[in-house]
């Protein structure tokens, strides 16, 4: 027993070199054991089953086992001191190398082979499953990761200036990272796992599956099937009014049961049943009915999947999660002001990331039903931007920057965090922006454009497309909208459409009676298409870019 100790311990001893102890130390604390031991300080040493006992020539007696977490000491510090340093230094200069053991520790190579052979059980077992939930998310933007294998192994991860050792031939939990966080830190998982995957292991599926908490109430399910079913069977002109009632406690019950989707889509079909009795002029015969049918067919394909990660899509969540990502890229496009009938105003701003070539929105929106409240769109877009005090909304909607610790979710909405920082970089033409999937070339496929997939993640249906002119700008009295058609290289022509609206009045005036738009040639126009309509954002040419609503 003792024998096989003492093999582990010169083991110990052969990796404790400065950079290791410097590591769980300090620099301080590892020069001040030196200059002790220089001074004349020695150590007398008496082995036991799984320990040393370390008697230092200053009186100080020190515990040590082959695992430098585990020590004590008879001085009164909790951490590790300066006698354990001596000790651990002490014996790898004095008795060492004397000693069998310690000549073939002195061959031994440190192994990180068991970072690789990790479990996905091992791995969800150990972190939570915010914390995968997390890292998976950042997983899918790049961070540039530095390794280095000397006593233990350190992944650096370089965006982020933070490093993780790694001991050989142990476990997550003895590592340490520079944050300085007390247990298994999220920095620890992503270093774990963008190392893994440099070594082609693929962590995602597994995880994914093991971490997602997809439990629901069937019994919900079943009776809002039911209620459907009602619906369609007895037909609107028979409904009782009591139909809206019985929504509202589904509701409830879903929220209760894990149906964020679910309760989401009861309490549509309950404004559009109450619209229905109050014969309003916004009810939707077709309207209803579509909701109807997708809400059917979504509760049919989640008691059918088997994948968590589809589950997940199916049921939503009650509230969007935002998570940190180390670096975001962004080339702006422009921002659009809106109003809802329901009340809120608001801007939002539209940027292309250059890493996963995807479009990104930030959003500021007010309720402006509360009296006294209102929402000015030229205060906001001359305010400060949330990341920078230096630069404005208007500067920032026309600017190419880079996001540090920026926070996104699932759709690419920004947030506001404090902790997100801003730099600007010098903006590039839009002509040589790699724009990806985000830019249409064949304008007749845009009439079988849909939203997205069942599994897909939804989004905006925001997309450029590249003007070769504008062939006509023409005002529609009857429909009161501005009606501009685009031409592409081939001469298909397309009409973009800008709804009539007083605030905006002079915008749309100054585009219908500028004569230098036909002089355009080769734009590329930021364009939202709803149902059949195409409603242009903003101009993109070079350097330079125009929101319609606002900067005209």
């Amino acid at each position: 027993m003792m024998a096989d100790f003492k093999t582990d311990f010169h083991r110990f001893i052969a990796l404790c070199n400065e950079e290791y102890l410097i590591q769980y130390a300090n620099k301080g604390i590892y020069n001040r054991s030196l200059k002790e031991m220089e001074k004349g300080l020695t150590v007398s040493y008496e082995f036991g089953d799984d320990y040393v006992e370390c008697t230092l020539s200053d009186d100080s007696v020190c515990r040590l086992h082959a695992d430098i977490t585990r020590f004590s000491c008879s001085c009164p510090s909790d951490k590790i001191c300066k006698h354990v340093i001596i000790a651990i230094v002490y014996y790898g200069q004095h008795l060492f190398t004397s000693d069998p053991a310690g000549e073939a520790a002195e061959v031994y190579k440190p192994d990180f082979g068991w970072l690789l052979r990790l479990t996905s059980e091992q791995i969800t077992k150990t972190f939570t499953a915010s914390q995968i939930e997390e890292v998976l998310f950042r997983l899918e933007y790049p961070e540039e990761i530095e390794s280095a294998e000397t006593s233990f192994l350190t992944v650096t991860l370089l965006t982020q200036k933070v490093m993780v050792t790694f001991e050989p031939d142990s476990e997550i939990a003895k590592s340490m990272c520079s944050c300085k966080a007390k247990g298994n830190c999220i920095h620890k998982l992503e270093a774990l796992l963008r190392y893994r995957k440099v070594n082609e292991i693929h962590d995602h599926t597994e995880l994914q599956e093991s971490s997602t908490d997809v439990s629901y109430d069937h019994q919900v399910v079943r009776e809002v099937k039911e209620l459907i079913g009602e619906v369609l069977g007895i037909g609107l002109a028979k409904l009782p009014n009591t139909i809206c009632t019985r929504l509202e406690l589904l509701a409830i019950a879903a929220h209760n049961g894990n149906l964020p989707n679910v309760e989401k889509d009861i309490r549509g079909l309950g404004g559009d049943l109450s619209l229905f009795f109050q014969r309003h002029v916004q009810f939707s015969k077709e309207g209803l009915l579509e909701r109807l049918t997708r809400v059917y067919l979504g509760l049919l394909a989640l008691e059918k999947v088997e994948r968590s990660e589809q589950k997940k899509q199916l049921l939503g969540s009650f509230k969007s999660k935002y998570h940190t990502i180390p670096q975001l890229r962004l080339y702006a496009l422009g921002a659009n002001p809106w109003e809802t009938r329901s009340g809120y105003k608001g801007i939002t701003y539209y940027f292309f990331a250059f890493d996963d070539r995807r479009i990104y929105t930030y959003t500021e929106a007010r309720p402006v039903y509360y009296e006294g409240t209102s929402f000015s769109f030229t205060n906001s877009y001359k305010g400060k931007s949330p990341w920078s005090d230096l630069i404005t909304m208007e500067e920032l909607a026309g600017s190419q920057v880079t996001l540090t610790q920026a926070k996104t979710n699932r759709e690419q909405r920004l947030s506001s965090s404090e902790e997100t920082k801003l730099t600007m970089q010098k903006r590039v033409n839009i002509e040589e922006v790699d724009l990806g999937q985000t830019l249409i070339n064949d304008w007749s496929k845009l009439g079988g454009m849909n939203p997205g997939e069942m599994f897909e993640q939804s989004g905006e249906n925001i997309f450029f497309l590249r003007a070769n002119k504008i062939e006509k700008v023409d005002f529609d009295e009857a429909a009161q909208q501005l009606l501009i058609t685009i031409e592409d290289a081939t001469g298909y022509s397309l009409d973009l459409t800008m709804t009539y609206q007083g605030q905006f009045a002079r915008h749309i005036q100054f585009l219908e009676r500028n004569k230098r738009l036909f002089e355009l040639r080769d734009v590329y126009v930021l364009v939202q298409k709803y149902g059949e309509a195409l409603y242009p954002i903003s101009f993109l040419q070079g350097t330079s870019l125009t929101s319609l609503k606002l900067d005209l």
